[in-house]
């Protein structure tokens, strides 16, 4: 990368990603500096998206991490507003002890309900309760609010781009993190 480009990319990210890349360029010089940018930008703003969120919850007076979050929301979206816990943990990219644990702690705190299916007794589904879904009702539409007020400022063409980029950069991950 050349002087101005490095200064370029610097000049995109936040102070304290400045400094991380200022460390990883000093420290291994031959990497490539745009690259390092790059990533350090992707996940700078992951965290300050994923913090929003996390804020967003706690002003409406809900205490819930990101993964709970994650299940009253795929609750909410489901058809009867129940899912079978093994997808959940697929839905989380968890494993079946962890999504108990979290679906342990939505039970209860009066979120959800967990309901044997009558025709396999081994399938296990989760379900919002009554005062779940009202809760959701309040929690889910407001956080749809925040995911649009945070790109809203792009065009649709941007926004289009930007998933696009997204997506290729997870994609090779993937697919190296498989080989």
């Amino acid at each position: 990368m050349n002087k101005s480009t490095a200064v370029g990319q610097a000049a995109a990210l936040n102070a304290n990603s400045q400094r991380t890349l200022a460390s990883y360029t000093n420290a291994f010089p031959d990497a490539d500096a745009e690259a390092l940018a790059a990533h350090l930008a992707v996940t700078s703003t992951a965290g300050f998206l994923t913090r929003g969120i996390e804020a967003r919850i706690q002003a409406l007076g809900f205490e819930l991490s990101r993964p709970r979050y994650t299940i009253v929301r795929t609750l909410y979206l489901s058809p009867d507003n129940a899912i079978a816990q093994s997808e959940l943990a697929q839905v989380l990219r968890v494993s079946g002890p962890n999504i108990t644990q979290l679906i342990d702690g939505l039970v209860a705190e009066g979120w959800v309900e967990r309901v044997v299916n009558p025709a396999d007794r081994r399938v296990v589904h989760a379900r919002l309760t009554r005062e779940g879904k009202q809760r959701a009702a309040r929690l889910v539409p407001a956080i749809v609010e925040y995911m649009q007020d945070s790109c809203n400022q792009l065009s649709a063409d941007e926004q289009a781009e930007l998933c696009r980029l997204l997506d290729k950069v997870r994609l090779a991950v993937e697919r190296r993190d498989q080989s």
